[in-house]
């Protein structure tokens, strides 16, 4: 298989990037999905989990707000 010169230096970047930002439907569901998986947990456990997970979550969409999204449009070739 192979790459253009402008997908080879996107996928060089790694794993974080991606060629679009994610939706508000992408937030919702990784809420919806991880909320799902706490309830799964014992009682004593669910809200530190929340705890926890609601920092992960905050600091992903924070990553994803301020870094440099790539996509098409701003790729250089």
């Amino acid at each position: 298989m192979h790459f253009t010169d402008e997908e080879q230096k996107l996928l060089d970047l790694g794993l974080q990037y991606s060629m679009q930002k994610p939706t508000k439907t992408t937030w919702e569901n990784l809420v919806i999905e991880t909320e799902r998986a706490i309830k799964l947990l014992d009682d004593k456990l669910q809200n530190p989990f929340r705890i926890i997970a609601a920092k992960i979550l905050k600091q992903l969409h924070n990553t994803n707000n301020h870094n440099a999204t790539h996509t098409k449009d701003n790729c250089t070739p």
